[in-house]
């Protein structure tokens, strides 16, 4: 069962009759990729929250889905929800959106409300735009990137003079905003704070920020997830522990959508794996030690240099640079190489070739780490069986 089946099953049951679980936070993760913030000036009318219901007319327009990863997979999903009064009779409110090519920020974050006094409080993660891409690979060299500080600041604005409990959820880059604002929220606020829900969010680079009260603290409240072939989700440092879940696609890079994680068909909840796959543990182990043997000026570099190639011709999102024949983009990458000196592109070689260096050792490190391979029993030939014995 997937997170269709999910809806399927528990759409029309109560928050009263089914609290909220883990499988809700999906849910959660999925509505906040969701363009709410199209029309929901037009529709509040000055009122802080509205009835998700009230969004129904902009399915027609697939408005909503517009700029996801998969607009037709995402109007499926809005349908759904409308069919669902577990879903369908939130409000959503407290939106709250950045976005700036010069500060490189794409932020965004909502709170969603039901008949009980729980806030839920979701980060979105990263949408198509370049810039967002270009802010993720930041977290590689920032202490804080701008959407960190957006999400501690909106934290502390929403719950604030406010006395109800609350949950913190976030999926991809959203995750790792639900985990930062977590750990760095006001201790005064713990009571209150219910937990915190990180699906397949990438760790941080510098984990000195958190203060060990909050670890202490915090950490048994925070709730991450990463599929059995994750990548995104094992970037960068880890805070805390994580469970693997089971995913309906061989792929890693598919496998970060929540649209395949597998759900229990008796329960509805996600089901666990003993551990993530070699291969998910090989591409951990390379990228820590490669990020780790670069200095942070060697990422800035490669960073700026990556996206002015992407960005060329005044590209702005992930699916124009996908939709280049390969002959277009390797004209692209002919012409942005040739822009550099010598001494850079010496550089960059150096550096991204290294990868592949210690991609060969994490592989070898992993294979070892599972002790020797047992020896394969020869196979019997065929036809040897109707040899004549002498």
């Amino acid at each position: 069962m997937d997170i269709f089946g999910y809806l399927d099953k528990y759409g029309k049951t109560s928050f009263e009759e089914r609290p909220f679980s883990e499988t809700d936070s999906l849910v959660f993760s999925q509505l906040s990729y969701l363009k709410f913030e199209y029309g929901f000036s037009a529709l509040s009318g000055g009122d802080e929250y509205v009835e998700l219901s009230k969004f129904a007319h902009l399915s027609d327009k697939t408005l909503l889905a517009h700029g996801t990863s998969d607009p037709a997979k995402y109007n499926e999903f809005w349908l759904k929800i409308l069919e669902c009064p577990r879903f369908s009779t939130l409000k959503i409110g407290h939106i709250e959106s950045h976005f700036s090519v010069d500060d490189c920020i794409q932020y965004m974050s909502m709170v969603f409300i039901g008949s009980g006094p729980m806030r839920y409080i979701v980060f979105r993660g990263t949408d198509g735009s370049l810039v967002g891409w270009k802010e993720d690979c930041n977290l590689a060299t920032m202490k804080e990137i701008p959407s960190q500080k957006l999400a501690k600041d909106y934290v502390t604005k929403v719950v604030k003079h406010r006395f109800f409990p609350f949950v913190i959820i976030g999926h991809s880059k959203g995750g790792n905003l639900a985990m930062y604002a977590t750990l760095m929220m006001k201790w005064r606020y713990y009571g209150r704070f219910k937990g915190c829900y990180c699906h397949d969010g990438p760790g941080f680079n510098d984990t000195k920020v958190f203060s060990k009260r909050a670890l202490t603290k915090l950490t048994p409240k925070i709730h991450k997830v990463v599929p059995g072939e994750s990548l995104i989700g094992l970037l960068l440092n880890q805070v805390t522990s994580y469970r693997v879940i089971s995913a309906n696609e061989k792929a890693s890079f598919f496998q970060h959508s929540i649209f395949k994680w597998d759900l229990d068909e008796e329960t509805g909840e996600l089901i666990e794996l003993e551990r993530n796959s070699n291969a998910s543990k090989t591409k951990q182990t390379m990228f820590q030690n490669w990020l780790a043997s670069l200095s942070r000026e060697d990422l800035v570099q490669m960073t700026e240099c990556l996206f002015d190639i992407l960005q060329a011709k005044d590209r702005k999102t992930i699916y124009e640079v996908m939709a280049l024949g390969k002959l277009d983009l390797g004209i692209t990458l002919i012409k942005s190489w040739m822009k550099y000196d010598e001494e850079t592109k010496k550089k960059l070689k150096k550096n991204l070739f290294s990868a592949f260096t210690f991609y060969k050792e994490a592989k070898e490190e992993i294979a070892a780490s599972y002790g020797p391979k047992k020896e394969k029993k020869p196979k019997k030939k065929i036809f040897g069986l109707f040899k004549k014995k002498k």
